[in-house]
């Protein structure tokens, strides 16, 4: 692969990646929504939930209950998690990079037939 092909492949993955992020689901990572402030034994009680997080198939973007508008993804006020976003990149990379190896070689064995 060719390093301007390879360059078009990270930027496609990157924004196939970063599009995955309106891929939206609630759990498994919790947060705390409220703090009933009653103890019972010394333990302050708390209510977590479970929060918004976007991204496919890795979620790399999850939901700041605190600072945040609540069950609503905000790329520049919620949580980014890097190593998810690079596998969801690597990711995307593999599956572009593979799409257009088989278009090459479907593309040279129509030519070949032809000739």
């Amino acid at each position: 692969m060719t390093i301007p092909r390879a360059a078009l492949v990270l930027v496609l993955a990157t924004i196939a990646a970063l599009a995955s992020s309106f891929i939206e689901r609630f759990g498994p990572d919790q947060a705390i929504f409220c703090a009933l402030g009653k103890s019972i034994e010394g333990y302050d009680i708390y209510c977590p939930k479970p929060v918004l997080n976007g991204g496919w198939p890795a979620p790399f973007l999850v939901d700041e209950p605190g600072i945040s508008v609540p069950n609503q993804l905000g790329f520049f006020e919620d949580h980014w998690r890097p190593w998810p976003l690079v596998a969801n990149i690597a990711f995307y990379a593999w599956l572009i990079a593979g799409a257009g190896t088989a278009l090459r070689r479907v593309r040279s064995r129509g030519r070949g037939e032809r000739s």
